[in-house]
C-alpha cells in the first residue's frame, strides 16, 4: 500500500492508475475506469443503414409520458462523404404536439426525414424513425443526451407503412 503523503506535497496529474477510497473502515484502491458514473441520459448506438429506407432508432415512453432527447445522427466516411444532423425530439402519445427540430447540420446530407409514430392509447409507446438520404449503405452513429424516456436501439429497418392504430407526424430535415 502506498505511504500517506500530505496533500501539499502531492504531485498534480491529469491521470492516475488508482484512486484511494474508503470501504467501511478499510482503505481501498480503485481503478478510475471502475468508478461508478452517474446516468446522464446519454449514450451511443452504431449500425448500418441503407439509402432510401426508414429505420427505427428509438422507442419512447408510454403515451401519457413525455419522451425527449437531443440526438446527433452521423454517418461514417466509408461509401459516401460524412454528414451529421443534430436534432431535438419531443414526443408523447397523448397529444399531437410531437416535434423534431433540426438544431444544426454539417457535411453531406445523410438523413432527410424523421417521423414520430404515436397512438393516443396511453399504454402504447411512441416510436422515432429516420429516413436515410445517402448515396450508399453506411455505418451510422447515433449519439443522444438529455434523454427522457427514450430507449435507443441499433437502427432497425421498418416499413414505410404506418402500423394499425398509430398516427404519424413527419418532419423534413
Amino acid at each position: 500500500m502506498a505511504e500517506d503523503i500530505r496533500e501539499n506535497a502531492m504531485t498534480v496529474s491529469s491521470s492516475v492508475d488508482y484512486v484511494r477510497g474508503l470501504k467501511g473502515k478499510d482503505s481501498v484502491l480503485i481503478r478510475p475506469d471502475d468508478l461508478p458514473h452517474p446516468n446522464t441520459g446519454s449514450g451511443i448506438v452504431i449500425g448500418d443503414m441503407d439509402n432510401g429506407k426508414w429505420y427505427r432508432i428509438a422507442i419512447g415512453g408510454i403515451g401519457s409520458a413525455p419522451s425527449s432527447a437531443i440526438i446527433n445522427v452521423a454517418n461514417y466516411y466509408s461509401n459516401t462523404a460524412p454528414g451529421s444532423k443534430l436534432l431535438y425530439v419531443s414526443a408523447d402519445g397523448y397529444s399531437n404536439l410531437q416535434s423534431v427540430v433540426l438544431l444544426s447540420e454539417g457535411g453531406k446530407k445523410n438523413i432527410s426525414k424523421a417521423r414520430i409514430l404515436y397512438n393516443k392509447n396511453t399504454t402504447s409507446r411512441v416510436m422515432l424513425d429516420v429516413y436515410v438520404y445517402s448515396a450508399a449503405n453506411n455505418e451510422y452513429y447515433i449519439a443522444y443526451s438529455n434523454n427522457i424516456n427514450f430507449t435507443f436501439q441499433t437502427p432497425e429497418e421498418v416499413s414505410e407503412t404506418i402500423p394499425d392504430n398509430y398516427l404519424v407526424k413527419e418532419f423534413s430535415l
